[in-house]
């Protein structure tokens, strides 16, 4: 089974950007959230480089870094749907950079440059060989020590969207998300799997390092 095309999958956001925002006030403040980005902040606290958020949504994560871990840090979003990157930058305004891109081709980042890239809930909408590849593409823009935090929806088959869509998304077990990592070069730290607060599923919640 293949996933939707980009091209369904930037529509769904586009067309849902103001309530997933919505959505996200109250998400944000969910303890996933404050341990997963503490525990970056005193992981990266002397590497240099800009926090990257390939699937950026509109920008929480990044805002809650910023307010909360690290003001001075640099800050770079990238969603596939320019309404989400136009909802990161009013959130933001000058404390971050946010692009409309793809999360398989950060062409607008540097080699060895990033001190951390984030990917929440975003590779079920890319089939395995394209996992493989933003993973390398991570990889690539992260300097040494860089930290990669990936979340991803566990299981296996497509995501169930219910009356919502008709999209056809892929869940991926855990086992799979780890070999990918490593096969692209990181060495994973830490690897979990937890129950979603209000969802009948289940969350891989990945933490690694570029050697």
């Amino acid at each position: 089974m293949k996933v939707s095309p980009a091209s369904e999958v930037r529509a769904l956001y586009e067309d849902s950007a103001e309530s997933y925002s919505k959505m996200m006030d109250s998400e944000i403040g969910l303890p996933i959230y404050a341990d997963t980005l503490g525990r970056l902040a005193d992981r990266i606290a002397d590497l240099p480089g800009p926090v990257i958020d390939t699937s950026c949504g509109s920008g929480h994560m990044l805002a809650r870094y910023h307010e909360v871990y690290d003001s001075a840090r640099a800050l770079l979003g990238i969603d596939l749907s320019p309404r989400m990157v136009a909802i990161t930058k009013d959130r933001l305004g000058s404390h971050a950079e946010a692009l409309t891109g793809d999360m398989r081709d950060l062409e607008a980042v540097e080699p060895d440059s990033a001190s951390a890239v984030l990917s929440f809930f975003a590779i079920h909408h890319v089939d395995p060989g394209d996992v493989l590849t933003a993973l390398r593409e991570w990889h690539r823009v992260l300097r040494r020590g860089g930290q990669l935090v990936l979340a991803a929806w566990e299981g296996t088959g497509p995501l169930d969207y219910g009356s919502h869509s008709d999209l056809v998304a892929l869940r991926y077990t855990e086992g799979e998300v780890v070999a990918w990592a490593r096969e692209a070069g990181f060495a994973v730290d830490r690897c979990v799997v937890e129950p979603v607060e209000e969802m009948p599923m289940k969350a891989i919640y990945l933490e690694s390092t570029k050697p």
